[in-house]
Order: C-alpha cells, then sequence, then structure tokens
C-alpha cells in the first residue's frame, strides 16, 4: 500500500528568477518538498509585481489551497516580499483564507 503525501504547492516570482533557467528553481521546491515530506503540485508563477492589488498568481493559489485544502506554500526566500502589497497582508490572506502557510526555502 502506498501512503499518499500532503499536498503543497509552489509559488514564484518571474521577476526574481533571472536569466538562469527557470525550471531549476522549480526543482529547489520539489527537493525542498520532498525532504520535508510533501507532494508538489503546481508552482504558481507570478509575473512582475502588479499596482497594489493581490497579485493575481497569488490570488490562484489561494484558491487552489481551498479547493484542494493543502495547507502549505513553498517559495524561495524573498519571492513574498517587494512587492506594492506587504508580506504580511499576503501571509494573513494565505492563512485567512485558506488556512495555509508559507515554507521559505533558501535558494
Amino acid at each position: 500500500m502506498t501512503t499518499l503525501l500532503p499536498l503543497a504547492y509552489g509559488y514564484l516570482r518571474d521577476d526574481l528568477l533571472g536569466a538562469h533557467d527557470p525550471a531549476a528553481d522549480e526543482d529547489k521546491l520539489r527537493t525542498a518538498a520532498a525532504s520535508r515530506g510533501y507532494a508538489l503540485g503546481t508552482v504558481f508563477r507570478e509575473p512582475a509585481p502588479q499596482n497594489g492589488m493581490l497579485p493575481p498568481a497569488f490570488v490562484e493559489l489561494v484558491r487552489e489551497c481551498r479547493r484542494s485544502d493543502a495547507h502549505t506554500v513553498l517559495t524561495l526566500n524573498g519571492h513574498l516580499s517587494g512587492m506594492c502589497i506587504c508580506r504580511m497582508v499576503l501571509v494573513a490572506v494565505l492563512d485567512v483564507r485558506a488556512d495555509a502557510a508559507i515554507q521559505e526555502i533558501e535558494p
């Protein structure tokens, strides 16, 4: 009998990935998920920060966490910072709307 691992999602900002291979950053999230005992689902990719609204890929991430009852989001350190919306607001929205928490991974 195979045990199913709890589901986690990923979140990355394209503007912080630079010119290198973006698949390498997704691989970092997959490796981190496996080492923490999660199965990594979709990695939500955010385009350059928007103007004071909740970032669109982040909104989709929250919806998906609610739909699937996933409670963990993995991201690289710094990918929730430097946007028009404060990091604390994003963390609170994810917590209140989806009962999910962020785990930041060192790049």
